[in-house]
């Protein structure tokens, strides 16, 4: 499959804000991801298979490090490894711009997003306990040690 990855821009809004909404039982409005493309702070991107989105993910920057905030694929697209690419991507050009670290939430029953992040370099540091609404469930706290040990190439 080709995937063209890229940072998402304002066209891709609608598309993105939807596919939020098939997954995410608290989804993102259009709203906060037109502020997050505004923002020196963040970086969003699209990966996009034949001009259909199969995902998008981003995060904020803070000094030297990042929070991501957003991860997700189509169903469609599940388990071809478009999640992994993005988050290659989206590291490799936070790297460029200073990033040393790296952290995210995850739901705590979501194997398979964990099972990813530990091969992107992430590890558990913590849980944020009924972190998570639409079913309450907690979140793992994951960071990497530093740009270098989060490098999956």
């Amino acid at each position: 499959m080709e995937l063209i990855i890229a940072k998402m821009e304002p066209e891709d809004i609608l598309r993105t804000a939807w596919l939020e909404r098939q997954i995410f039982s608290m989804p993102w409005s259009e709203k906060s991801f037109e502020e997050s493309l505004r923002s020196k702070d963040a970086l969003y991107l699209t990966a996009k298979a034949g001009g259909t989105l199969a995902g998008y993910c981003g995060f904020y920057q803070s000094f030297e490090e990042a929070d991501i905030m957003n991860v997700a694929v189509a169903r469609e697209f599940r388990r071809q490894g478009v999640a992994y690419r993005m988050l290659c991507a989206l590291m490799e050009l936070g790297r460029e711009r200073g990033i040393l670290r790296y952290t995210l939430e995850v739901r705590a029953g979501n194997q398979a997003a964990l099972h990813l992040y530990e091969k992107l370099g992430f590890k558990s540091v913590g849980i944020r306990r009924g972190f998570y609404e639409k079913p309450r469930e907690d979140a793992v706290i994951m960071w990497t040690d530093d740009a270098g040990s989060a490098r999956p190439f």
